[in-house]
């Protein structure tokens, strides 16, 4: 059996003896040692079209009932051209004025195989156009299309084009990443059509150093996750309150409600000696993070976090947004109590789950959200040097990023479709423009 490859002038001069010869399109495809379904799209994409010598060139005219298109054909008496079918007249005037009119001939031969006219017995007398696989054009037409993707600024030999191109890229990209710290993927995402590389071309460039004035040790760099560490025994633990809030009930608890919210739960840690740390809140929809500055990783820090929210927005709309919660089993978690009830009325508006130890993987959206954070806050930062001021200011352009899950959008700009005002105000959220968007420690300088 022949190998399926492109189509060749031999294989296009046995397509066109073939159209005559064969009587299935599997019958070709088997004599010549191509695909079916590419013969068939290699067929109607090179026939060629050959109007027909008549003056009316519509290809409806067969069961045309059409008639006083025109009404000015020299051939009839006055008075006739109103009543006379457009598929009788001897001019082109309807051609012009019809709304129907189509050159494509209505045939049903060439709605399946072998799609063109070639070995009609009535293509000698008919009066439609046709349309014809010829193998001398069809070669030519086969040779331009292989061209054509050649062309252009990324293919050009010469070497001014290819240092022009590059140069404008740089010219774009430097400025984002050396001056606004912003990642490759971020400028990809807004700045897609202005680029016109695909993302991993883009990369490859810049590692070849093809790009004038950008680097690797330019890009942003990969958040390094810390190793895992067993707890001391003076840990508080979760121990008893595993009944009903493990990963399996979280799976079964989202699958039966599957309209409510879930947020994803952590900390960030400050520098080795410092106490301070975020409590970051991941809504999974949009994901748009908040976090909180406190003073201390520990139960009683992270219950007044949640105290505070409850108050700003409200037992209705706490429940609402806050309505599931996953986090993993950090000593800091251990009452979900605080999280779960209303300290007032004792009612749950809340339900909070934990990954399987050892599998923080299963809330990973805020993990890999981590990294937008750590861009800001680097490993080693003593967040007992900034205020919930600056954390909102920084949470604001983790925000505003444009992000490729979100097709280019920003988790801000998602999250309005979804949270409510007074959820996104938390960390006094406000919209940034792309460019604008800066993620670097030097933000607070």
């Amino acid at each position: 059996m022949k190998d399926y490859s492109r189509f060749g002038r031999e294989t296009v001069e046995s397509i066109a003896v073939g159209l005559t010869t064969c009587k299935t399109a599997s019958e070709l495809a088997r004599n010549i040692g191509v695909d079916v379904s590419g013969l068939i799209k290699h067929i109607k994409k090179f026939r060629i079209l050959k109007p027909t010598s008549a003056a009316n060139k519509c290809g409806l005219k067969k069961g045309c009932r059409y008639a006083g298109v025109c009404r000015t054909c020299p051939h009839d008496r006055p008075g006739r051209a109103e009543r006379k079918l457009c598929a009788h007249c001897q001019t082109s005037n309807c051609n012009q004025c019809c709304p129907a009119f189509t050159p494509i001939p209505s045939c049903p031969r060439l709605k399946k195989f072998p799609y063109v006219c070639d070995g009609c017995e009535s293509m000698s007398h008919c009066w439609l156009s046709h349309y014809r696989y010829l193998a001398d054009e069809v070669w030519q037409s086969v040779k331009a299309q292989r061209k054509e993707p050649r062309k252009g600024v990324h293919a050009e030999k010469g070497a001014s084009a290819q240092s022009a191109e590059l140069t404008r890229l740089s010219l774009l990209l430097a400025p984002l990443i050396k001056e606004r710290h912003q990642s490759l993927q971020q400028i990809y995402a807004a700045h897609r059509d202005e680029i016109r590389w695909s993302y991993p071309t883009l990369l490859k460039l810049i590692d070849l150093g093809k790009v004038p004035g950008i680097a690797n040790i330019d890009l942003t760099k990969r958040v390094k996750y810390p190793k895992s560490y067993k707890k001391s025994g003076s840990e508080p633990t979760n121990a008893a309150f595993l009944s009903g809030r493990t990963y399996d009930d979280f799976i079964a608890f989202v699958t039966e409600n599957r309209g409510l919210e879930v947020v994803e739960m952590d900390t960030v840690v400050s520098c080795r000696g410092s106490t301070p740390c975020l409590l970051t809140l991941l809504f999974r929809k949009s994901n748009f993070m908040l976090a909180f500055l406190l003073r201390d990783r520990t139960v009683a820090e992270v219950g007044a976090a949640f105290a505070l929210i409850r108050g700003a927005l409200g037992a209705e709309l706490y429940g609402k947004a806050f309505a599931i919660i996953l986090t993993d089993n950090g000593s800091e978690f251990a009452d979900p109590l605080p999280i779960e009830f209303d300290p007032t009325t004792g009612e749950r508006v809340a339900r909070l789950f934990y990954c399987d130890p050892g599998k923080s993987g299963q809330k990973g959206k805020i993990e890999k959200n981590h990294v937008e954070v750590r861009k800001v806050f680097p490993k080693g930062t003593d967040f007992a040097l900034f205020d919930q001021n600056k954390v909102n200011l920084a949470m604001r352009h983790v925000n505003s990023e444009p992000r490729a899950i979100l097709n280019g959008n920003c988790p801000g700009v998602i999250a309005r479709a979804f949270l409510d005002e007074k959820v996104l105000a938390l960390n006094e959220y406000s919209p940034l423009d792309a460019d604008s968007v800066f993620l670097h420690p030097d933000l607070f300088r």
